[in-house]
This record gives C-alpha cells, structure tokens and sequence, in this order.
C-alpha cells in the first residue's frame, strides 16, 4: 500500500487510475477557474509550525465552529457528481459525516 504524507500524493495517485471524464471534472473550477485559482493560492500561503519540545500526551485539536463544538476541524462543502468517486455518492458523505 502507497503511502500519502501530502494532499498532492494522494492527487498523484488518483490521478493514474481514474477515467479522465472523473480527472477533468475535479480538476476543473467553473468558469474562468478564478475561485479555483484563489484558492490554490490561499492554501499555499498556510504555513505548518510545529512545535517541538512541547509535551504531546495531552493534544486537543477540537474547537468551536459557529458556536458548535467540534472534535476536529473538518467541515463538508456540499459538493455535486460524488458518485463518481464513490457509489453510494452524496449518501455516503452524508453517513460518513457522523463517524467518528
């Protein structure tokens, strides 16, 4: 089994197996691809920091979302044409969403 330390290695690998309708289509923005391209470049200006000689037996990456609590900073955009990355499609997120 490959392993994925990166969002790009995980594109990479896709990209090799999936029909290129399925490539295309998230690969693409709608339009002039503006939002795509902003976003591209907000997601490269986030920089990691970690922390070293920190004690790590006690992590809490939960926070508050919208006034909710949250155990991990996840969130679900609603997104069209899901089954074709899965079969079950937008149903599957929707189970998926509450598994903990």
């Amino acid at each position: 089994m490959e392993k994925f330390v990166s969002v790009d290695d995980y594109e990479k690998s896709a990209l090799q197996i999936l029909p290129k309708a399925v490539k295309d289509y998230y690969a693409s923005g709608a339009g002039k691809e503006f939002s795509l391209q902003w976003n591209k470049d907000a997601f490269k200006s986030y920089k990691i920091r970690p922390k070293v000689l920190t004690n790590v037996l006690k992590c809490e990456i939960g926070t508050r979302i919208l006034g909710e609590e949250i155990s991990m900073p996840l969130g679900i955009a609603p997104t069209a044409m899901q089954g074709m990355a899965h079969l079950d499609g937008e149903c599957a997120t929707a189970k998926g969403k509450n598994v903990n």
